[in-house]
């Protein structure tokens, strides 16, 4: 009778696990710092031995490259950062003169994303900037663009650029190039390899780190979220009709 196949530790698609553990570690490095002055074991040497043990599960267990368009995606989301940010706060700011209705200001702030995300965003949370992005392409339609340009203190070419990044994530999003690679069928041996890699890196590590940020009220929190994170890569995935990844007895 063939041994039973060992359960999944998570609830999310293989790929996008492992694409999740690669956000959560790419976020400790940009933290590494102020990470190390908390606990002197998490450090570079840590965060380091835990990406090298992903990127072998995306190579050897998925059949996966795990870097190559990571990389550039994440690189890409980087510069756009570097736009995107203070245009966004020039146009929260100025919003205050076009629409002079305070109710109806803040009514187009909470539509638009900044109320949930401009804060996040501004720490250089990725996952923020492309949700507040999303959000803004998604309730900027033609009379809510207008409305707000109807003063001239916002320009028309200030609102199709911020659109135009949003277009841009969208489809430069870290986890997207992973969605059109098919991977190998995964083994019990691999399924138990992937648990192993989770618990390291969920348990043993991002939980405690979210805990740090939790307590200290930090919106960094967000970076180590694993169940936000893989919504997040979830809903900015385009659609697929490859099948969940199976386990071979």
């Amino acid at each position: 009778m063939p041994q039973e196949s060992p359960k999944r530790l998570y609830s999310a698609k293989d790929a996008v696990m492992l694409t999740v553990l690669s956000i959560i570690l790419n976020n400790a490095a940009d933290n590494i710092a102020e990470l190390t002055d908390e606990n002197e074991n998490w450090n570079t040497a840590l965060v380091t031995a835990l990406n090298a043990q992903v990127d072998k599960d995306f190579e050897d267990i998925l059949g996966i490259d795990p870097k190559k368009d990571q990389r550039e995606a994440t690189a890409f989301i980087k510069s756009i950062q570097a736009e995107a940010i203070p245009l966004l706060s020039t146009f929260s700011l100025r919003l205050g003169v076009a629409v002079k209705d305070a109710a109806r200001r803040t009514e187009l702030l909470t539509q638009l994303g900044f109320a949930a995300f401009a804060k996040k965003a501004q720490t250089r949370d990725q996952i923020a900037l492309i949700e507040l992005l999303a959000r803004f392409k998604k309730y900027m339609t033609a009379d809510v663009k207008a409305e707000i340009t109807a003063s001239k203190d916002i320009k028309a070419t200030v609102v199709d650029t911020l659109v135009g990044f949003a277009d841009t994530l969208q489809h430069k999003n870290i986890s997207q190039e992973t969605y059109k690679v098919k991977s190998k069928e995964v083994t019990a041996e691999g399924v138990i390899a992937l648990n192993n890699t989770y618990s390291a890196v969920v348990s043993n590590f991002s939980k405690l780190v979210l805990d740090f940020y939790t307590k200290k009220k930090s919106p960094k929190k967000a970076l180590f979220s694993f169940t936000g994170i893989v919504k997040t890569v979830q809903a900015s995935a385009k659609p697929t009709t490859e099948p969940q990844t199976k386990t071979k007895e």
